[in-house]
């Protein structure tokens, strides 16, 4: 091991976690410090894609490990309990030298990927367990005692860095939640298990008449409304692409009014992080409500669309060309095309079609 290396990298991961150096390249010098192939820095529970960083050369192996919810099957997971204790685990925590040389997880995982013994270092961010972990090559030798003492002394580094990721991240959902309060919209977001996190005043507003919330869960008059409601949370953080139950819509029963309905979208692009703790988004809409509200405002709030911005999309999301639009919004089609390019870019999509798709989502 390096230990200069690795105290460089403890350096670079607290650089990483204010967004000046990218976790992976912190990660490839911190793997190179403690003598591995490769790393990765997740969360040990609640697994999603996304939530996981890593090196360069392990990119392949984490997107199969999430898309084939290995996580669920994981020998490893039997180290926890030691993780929990020591603050550092290996895989004589978890598994058997027969083990190694049977369990699908070695064999058929670790050793396709050129990865075999690993070591998890781990830290606490609020109550959430996290941990880097340290994957060696087929051929290299596991972690000793005295190379697991070496990199318990970086854990409180590490805790810094993860600390201030998650402070970072947590002004991004406030200042969401700001936003929604400013243009009268309810909104919830949801923790990657699928836990409400945080409500705003809006929606506030619109509980009680039976339904409540608890320990991140919403109840209602009507039995299995909180399951769904968490099942669709999860099921939209699970898939990045798209939004719960295919339209993301679900309704929550009340005692003498029409039921509400609630809209779940994963949040994407800068808003997160893998110490972020908001990773989904629902719009609360209540039907009784008179006053007509704006189209556009949740997209608004949603993407930071200005006005203008706001304008044109909503005209595009009724099918009218550009050229139309721009005669409509009184500008020239160069100007309409460069209001449209940053649209593109707020809303993570670059084509009209998937634009008009995901503005028709939300409204």
């Amino acid at each position: 091991m390096d230990i200069e290396l690795l105290g460089k990298a403890t350096d670079l991961l607290f650089e990483a976690s204010i967004g000046i150096t990218p976790w992976h390249d912190a990660l490839d010098v911190f793997a190179r410090g403690g003598g591995a192939a490769g790393a990765n820095i997740m969360p040990i529970r609640a697994q999603v894609p996304g939530s996981i960083e890593f090196t360069h050369n392990a990119k392949e192996m984490t997107e199969f490990y999430l898309r084939n919810e290995l996580y669920k099957t994981c020998v490893r997971a039997r180290g926890i309990p030691a993780l929990e204790r020591k603050g550092i685990m290996t895989d004589k925590d978890c598994a058997t030298e027969d083990e190694y040389r049977t369990d699908p997880y070695y064999q058929e995982f670790l050793r396709p990927h050129g990865f075999f013994y690993g070591a998890y270092v781990g830290f606490n961010i609020d109550n959430d367990l996290y941990a880097i972990l340290l994957n060696r090559g087929v051929d290299d030798v596991p972690f000793s005692e005295e190379e697991q003492a070496i990199l318990h002394r970086f854990r409180n580094q590490m805790s810094v860095a993860g600390t201030v990721a998650r402070k970072l991240a947590h002004t991004k959902i406030e200042a969401m939640d700001d936003a929604f309060d400013l243009v009268d919209v309810a909104g919830l977001f949801f923790d990657r298990a699928g836990n409400i996190i945080r409500v705003n005043a809006k929606a506030q507003t619109m509980f009680g008449h039976g339904i409540n919330l608890r320990q991140g869960q919403i109840s209602t008059p009507r039995g299995g409304d909180g399951a769904r409601v968490r099942a669709a949370a999860c099921g939209a953080i699970q898939h990045p692409g798209g939004t719960a139950n295919g339209d993301g819509l679900i309704r929550l029963a009340r005692d003498g009014r029409r039921d509400l309905v609630l809209k779940i979208h994963r949040l994407r692009g800068s808003l997160l992080d893998v110490f972020n703790t908001g990773w989904a988004l629902g719009i609360l809409v209540d039907p009784d409500e008179n006053q007509r509200p704006d189209d556009m405002r949740v997209a608004r709030a949603l993407f930071g669309l200005t006005r203008t911005e706001a304008k044109i999309a909503s005209l595009l999301a009724t099918g009218k060309e550009l050229s139309h639009v721009a005669d409509i919004c009184k500008v020239t089609y160069e100007t309409a095309r460069t209001h449209l390019r940053a649209i593109f870019t707020k809303t993570d999509t670059s084509k009209q079609g998937q634009l008009i798709a995901l503005l028709n989502k939300l409204n």
